[in-house]
């Protein structure tokens, strides 16, 4: 590559990469690494992808970035599941939900916005912790969460709870999951309704995230760069996913995410 040709790369990593552009293609390249890594995860074992990368992209991003950066990237992995589950999900439970939950979406942007990025790298840190450990539990307890029935007030609590986390760490499918998990008919309605509840309010968290400049057009930009990386792991996923020992990898993955909790919440 002639000088010419390596200036206006750096020019263009520049731009993409904005605050942490340094060292640019090589950020550039663990970013992709990470991407496909979460997608893979998702499709392969339904670990939620959001729990994975956000640690994973705080840690070598500036914190308020990289949730913005992973906002459109969530929006297109659930737009391919409504695609998929067009029309199975529970109206009921819908209305239940949603409300409350793009209110949450709404304060949680706004704290987002306004905390220093420390506490969102500590917030993010405590999500992944409890999310981790919540998972190691629940492994060989797969009926564990069954048995809990929050009725329809509580139910309203957790997706505005759910709302809040969505927005400062994208988990907030393992909030309102509590309510959803034990009420659906089948696994269909379930998985129908968790990903349109993600289109949905990621819809409004795009909304938000522009409102409170937690996006930008080169985030954007960015996104749009790795979504090859997000397509690659969920087609690796899918045909993968009966060749590893389930229990054993959703072991290893919540340990990780465990482990990237507390060394987030320690820094």
């Amino acid at each position: 590559m002639n000088f010419f040709g390596k200036q206006a790369m750096e020019s263009i990593l520049n731009y993409l990469l904005g605050p942490a552009s340094s060292p640019g293609f090589l950020l550039l390249l663990i970013l992709t690494a990470i991407v496909c890594a979460g997608a893979f995860v998702t499709s392969g074992f339904g670990v939620g992808g959001g729990v994975l990368v956000t640690p994973l992209f705080i840690s070598v991003l500036p914190p308020k970035y990289a949730i913005g950066l992973l906002a459109p990237l969530m929006l297109l992995m659930s737009a391919a599941g409504v695609r998929q589950y067009w029309r199975l999900w529970d109206n009921r439970h819908i209305l239940i939900l949603l409300p409350a939950n793009l209110i949450g979406i709404w304060l949680g942007t706004y704290l987002l916005a306004e905390v220093h990025p420390a506490v969102v790298k500590k917030t993010v840190g405590v999500l992944a912790i409890i999310f981790g450990g919540f998972q190691l539990l629940a492994v060989d307890r797969p009926n564990w969460r069954d048995q809990l029935q929050p009725n329809d007030w509580q139910g309203v609590g957790l997706g505005f709870a759910s709302g809040i986390t969505s927005a400062l760490a994208h988990t907030g499918g393992i909030v309102f999951s509590f309510y959803l998990l034990p009420h659906s008919r089948t696994k269909e309605a379930f998985v129908a309704t968790t990903v349109f509840l993600f289109f949905t309010g990621g819809l409004v968290k795009m909304g938000t995230f522009w409102h409170y400049d937690l996006l930008s057009v080169p985030i954007l930009v960015l996104s749009l760069v790795l979504v090859p990386a997000l397509f690659c792991g969920s087609i690796l996923g899918k045909r993968l996913n009966q060749r590893l020992p389930n229990k054993l990898f959703l072991r290893l993955i919540s340990l990780f995410i465990a482990l990237m909790g507390i060394r987030l919440a320690a820094s």
